[in-house]
């Protein structure tokens, strides 16, 4: 450990230098100007809490009181420049800016649609989907206040790509192109959530998206700037909070939102606060929400109630060239597991729930706006992740803790942003993880165990005419220590990924985009060492110590239109990964449950996704997506098992004045390609009806949205939930949701 920090402090110190004023710092501020201006409403009133972003160059503002902003050290050249507000559509403009001058721009927003954004695995800080080298999706507050669900796999679910795992309503995580568990990884504000979400079937992620501003999805191997257990993909759950980390501003900016479910008697509030003042920033959040036992259309499913606390608060000062940040975080959530008694002979009758504890610290540091010849920004985030988990057998009244789950994380991540403006952009950086894993009781499968982890990552992008080329490398090593009864085990992983990619434009209205991706996951802990009975993967598992890396190859084909009438994009996937790690079923029975060895064998995953908005006038849009993937392993062209089957979504928005109706069609084929003796699922649709009423203003905005959800109250399963032959998913309801953002 004491090595590891050696060389962390060696490389920080190496990354200062490079980014400290030198030779070419005179020269390089000469060749900055600086972007103002206003942005109003439609009726000229100032927008006050508008965020202004200077796509590719790493700058960005808050407006003020009368509409203002001021972007300084923009290093000349020419941008596009987007204004937007929660609830408020996107302008978009460009700027060109001159070495010592002054770009003046005049922005005017009215309620409509986003451009989306994404900041989550990008080389210049905040790019739009459109122009991102990965698929992404990214859904504002507005979008989530308009879905059902609970959690972020409720939020994701229909999106092109995407499926949830789910157990019941407490459990569900996001499931990316067919990727589950350990290929895909959940972040906070670009931090690991450090719960346990990726090694059970019965294990959820809990973060509620009523509190969030944006959820982006970064969808094929991200594992050049995330890590290993990132192969999937990444989810980056995005608080109010964090955009202003960087953008700082006066006054007081904030939200709150009350939403209430009928089929499930859900019951939830969100709130969150930011406090500027001059160079101070204060802020603060909270989250609570209650569901009972949800309704089926023919049963009412008992032990499927859930609830949630989460708070946050921080406090952080932002100077012309540096800021630091503090930030501290409680989660207090528990949920029911439906049926889990069935699973243990002779205990039909328990009831199983699960108790959630996590605290986290978090410390941010910088300086940015350097003028270096070559760097322009350097950051540090460490953080502290303090996870439990109680799994509570119910007998009679009686609670028991049947197993506690502990699991403490250390990460510390340093960053070198380069200059924008030239034809190279991009980041380099170092990551330090700590983990120590411990289970006490009947479902400690795996011994207590600690992993240190340290990467080394760069991610470039150089523009050549119109296009952009992408390449980027990680190393990154992975050590883990088992303490068993009768001795230590250690295995070391030492891997490599890499990429390559090309961002071709076609006259300004089109991109081609093409990704070829080698990436390496180190096993985790549970596939190496778990031992035992574990009903959250309906198994009794025996893990493998003498696995080896897993190594994909991936092709990614994106084809997309940016129109007047007609924008969305089509995506074509392949990943082939040798020593692939699955739980190999046999027929063997032990403590009632089928025996399961994590054996390695080749894979491959393909697939299609796409995603279309048709403009068809005025007050009309139309919005359809789809996804569909086929994994398999390669021995045999076995399929592997819970892969979500061909699945989309359409829905038309029209609007007239303020309110907005959405009639909306949800539907899946059928499953028939299944894992052993994994059964198959039936084809569905499902039909919604929502209805929005939204009101803007200089320092406020309302929504009000109303979703009847399954109208027709059709049963119906998901071919990737563990529970499918037990529980069908919620009936007739109709979830109402009312947020005020003010400024």
């Amino acid at each position: 450990m004491r090595r590891n920090w050696l060389v962390g402090g060696a490389l920080a110190f190496v990354f200062i230098f490079l980014a400290g004023p030198g030779v070419g710092t005179a020269s390089a501020q000469a060749m900055t100007g600086t972007i103002s201006g206003r942005v109003t409403l439609e009726n000229g009133d100032p927008v006050h809490g508008a965020t202004v972003i200077v796509v590719g160059a790493r700058r960005q503002a808050t407006t003020g009181d009368d509409g203002k902003f001021e972007i300084s050290n923009v290093p000349a050249g020419t941008y596009s420049v987007l204004a937007q507000r929660v609830q408020l559509s996107t302008s978009r403009q460009t700027a060109t800016v001159a070495a010592g001058q002054i770009a003046t721009l005049e922005f005017k927003l009215s309620i409509g649609i986003h451009e989306e954004i994404v900041v989550t695995g990008t080389a210049t800080g905040v790019a739009t989907t459109f122009g991102a080298f990965n698929s992404v999706t990214s859904l504002d507050a507005t979008a989530l206040a308009k879905k059902l669900g609970a959690t972020i796999a409720d939020a994701l679910q229909d999106e092109p790509g995407m499926a949830k795992r789910t157990f019941g309503p407490g459990t569900s995580r996001p499931i990316i192109r067919g990727f589950d568990g350990d290929r895909v990884l959940v972040m906070q504000d670009g931090v690991r959530t450090g719960d346990l979400s990726s090694q059970s079937g019965d294990h959820g992620v809990s973060i509620d998206p009523a509190g969030l501003a944006r959820l982006e999805v970064v969808k094929g191997p991200a594992t050049l700037l995330y890590g290993s257990n990132a192969l999937g993909g990444v989810v980056n759950a995005i608080t109010p909070q964090d955009a202003f980390r960087s953008s700082p501003f006066t006054g007081t900016l904030g939200g709150v939102s009350f939403d209430a479910g009928s089929a499930n008697e859900q019951t939830g509030f969100a709130g969150n606060v930011q406090h500027g003042r001059g160079a101070l920033l204060v802020h603060g959040s909270f989250t609570g929400r209650r569901t009972g036992d949800y309704d089926a259309p023919d049963e009412t499913i008992p032990n499927s109630a859930t609830r949630l606390f989460t708070g946050e608060g921080g406090v952080g000062w932002t100077g012309g060239r540096g800021y630091f940040g503090v930030s501290a975080g409680v989660e207090r959530n528990r949920y029911g597991i439906p049926f889990a008694g069935l699973l243990f002979e002779g205990e039909e009758e328990a009831q199983v729930d699960l108790e959630v504890k996590r605290q986290n610290v978090r410390f941010d540091t910088g300086i940015r706006n350097l003028g270096g010849a070559f760097a322009d920004a350097f950051r540090v985030t460490a953080s502290y992740l303090d996870y439990q988990h109680d799994e509570l057998e119910i007998e009679d009244g009686a609670e028991s803790l049947g197993t506690r789950f502990k699991n403490q994380i250390f990460t510390v991540r340093a960053e070198l942003e380069q200059r924008a403006g030239g034809r190279w952009n991009g980041r380099l950086g170092v990551e330090f993880l700590t983990r120590d894993y411990q289970a006490i009781g009947a479902e400690a499968l795996a011994p207590a165990t600690t992993q240190n982890a340290f990467s080394a990552f760069v991610y470039e992008e150089v523009s050549v005419g119109r296009h952009r080329v992408q390449f980027g490398g990680r190393a990154e090593r992975n050590a883990y220590e088992a303490s068993f009864e009768d001795g230590v085990v250690e295995r070391n992983f030492t891997g490599a990924s890499g990429s390559v990619g090309l961002h071709a434009d076609i006259h300004g209205k089109g991109a081609f985009v093409v990704n070829v991706t080698g990436a390496s996951r180190a096993p985790a802990l549970e596939e190496l060492f778990n031992f035992g009975p574990h009903p959250g993967n309906l198994a009794f598992e025996i893990g493998n110590p003498d696995l080896e890396l897993e190594r994909t190859v991936g092709l990614d084909v994106s084809l997309r239109g940016r129109g007047s009438r007609v924008h969305g994009e089509v995506n074509f996937f392949v990943y082939n990964i040798s020593n692939f790690v699955f739980l190999d079923i046999t027929d063997e029975i032990e403590d009632g449950f089928r025996v399961a060895n994590y054996v390695q064998g080749d894979s491959r995953f393909t697939g299609v996704e796409g995603a279309g908005h048709f403009h068809l006038g005025p007050r009309a849009e139309l919005n359809a997506s789809l996804g569909y993937v086929q994994a398999k392993l390669t021995a045999g062209d076995e399929p592997l098992p819970r892969i979500p089957p061909f699945h989309g979504r359409v829905d038309l928005e029209a609007r007239a004045g303020a309110f907005t109706i959405i009639p909306e069609v949800v539907f899946s084929g059928k499953q028939t390609k299944v894992f052993r003796d994994e059964t198959t699922t039936d084809s569905w649709a499902t039909f919604n009806l929502g209805a929005t009423w939204q009101r803007s203003a200089a320092h406020a905005s309302h929504l009000i949205a109303a979703q009847a959800y399954n109208l027709a109250n059709k049963t119906y399963r998901l071919h990737t939930s563990f529970l499918k032959d037990l529980v069908p998913e919620i009936g007739r309801g109709i979830k109402v949701t009312y947020s005020l953002r003010f400024f």
